[in-house]
């Protein structure tokens, strides 16, 4: 079976690939199933694209981008089926996957609540070219629909039948569990992120700053661009792929703090079982799939205001024993639900279903 992979980000470079396509592929090989990856994205888009202004350049690299990619799809006839994350084209309504849906099934990749309009800090109102209705459209027109939570199930079974939930996993090759030590001489609390989520640490800002007057600790922010914590000793690190896990190794409490929106109502926030793989207990705010994932007491806490925030960040702090037997349970259900080999017969059941028909939803 060979499949046609559209992502819209160049190869290795997005989060969400990562911790999906991109990661099965070695199984899928394994097992007959051949990816031939297409990114939407050239080199120079990608230089742009996610820096505020540069609209011309932009639209340019966009229209440049759209048209390799039309022209691409002369070409769908030398596969059995074509793999969509997220979307064909990084703007416009769902023309491609209608074009495509005639000729190839489909299978549909959604992971992230696209059908929730929203504005990107980046791209201002520009956001709205990439038509939020089409996502419903393509959930139709697919043959096989791939979800990794409980929130965009609902959404897909409302359109498609053969819908599979495979949560974004973990490569815990690379993020190994280490058991933590009861003499830690300095504790990390930290959070991996990005420029456009540090938002959500605005969260814990006060709570934050109230516990360094009591506690000693350092607080990690990796990958989150400029942010100030006043009165906390903190330290800014860039993110990359290479360093990820070294700098993941400095903290023993990982926060997962959300804002109240419609989005992270529905998000999968990956971080947790990034922090849960190598053992590091999550502290969440009690929205998308942390009501899945955290099992609260037991891997980690729920915190809904800064009174929670402030008591569960002080505890584990204080408390080394619980801190250690959470992280070893955290630990024990990532590997058991959110790595590759945990969730390998399904994903490839999932792609075997666009050709055989679904025996497992």
């Amino acid at each position: 079976m060979r499949v046609l992979v559209l992502i819209p980000y160049l190869y290795g470079y997005a989060p969400g690939p990562r911790t999906s396509i991109e990661l099965w592929e070695k199984l899928l090989n394994s097992n007959g199933i051949k990816l031939d990856f297409v990114p939407f994205e050239t080199e120079r888009l990608h230089k742009v694209l996610y820096q505020k202004g540069y609209l011309f350049s932009k639209s340019i690299e966009m229209i440049r981008s759209y048209v390799k990619r039309i022209q691409l799809l002369f070409h769908i006839d030398d596969y059995d089926a074509v793999f969509v994350y997220r979307e064909a084209a990084l703007i416009g309504p769902a023309w491609l996957e209608k074009w495509i849906a005639r000729r190839k099934p489909i299978i549909y990749q959604l992971d992230d609540p696209l059908y929730i309009p929203y504005v990107s800090s980046s791209n201002g109102y520009f956001s709205y070219l990439k038509c939020f209705d089409k996502v419903a459209e393509i959930c139709k027109m697919s043959t096989t629909v791939i979800v990794n939570s409980a929130f965009h199930k609902q959404f897909a079974l409302k359109h498609n039948q053969n819908v599979w939930q495979i949560p974004s996993i973990v490569d815990t090759h690379r993020h190994v569990y280490h058991p933590q030590s009861l003499d830690t001489k300095e504790l990390g609390i930290g959070w991996i992120g990005s420029p456009s989520t540090m938002d959500n640490l605005k969260i814990v800002s006060r709570p934050l700053q109230e516990l360094a007057k009591t506690v000693r600790f350092k607080f990690h922010m990796i990958g989150a661009g400029e942010f100030d914590l006043p009165g906390v000793d903190y330290v800014n690190h860039e993110w990359r792929e290479e360093t990820e896990t070294e700098l993941l190794k400095k903290i023993q409490i990982g926060i997962a703090p959300l804002l109240m929106t419609e989005w992270n109502k529905r998000k999968f926030i990956y971080k947790v079982v990034q922090y849960m793989a190598m053992g590091i207990p999550p502290i969440c705010t009690p929205l998308g799939s942390n009501l899945e994932v955290v099992e609260h007491g037991v891997t980690g806490f729920l915190a809904g205001d800064d009174k929670e925030w402030l008591h569960y960040m002080g505890l584990l702090i204080r408390d080394a024993p619980l801190r250690l037997q959470m992280s070893g349970k955290a630990a024990q259900v990532a590997r058991k639900h959110y790595n590759l080999e945990a969730n390998a017969e399904k994903i490839v059941q999932a792609f075997r279903s666009v050709l055989n028909g679904p025996n497992l939803v």
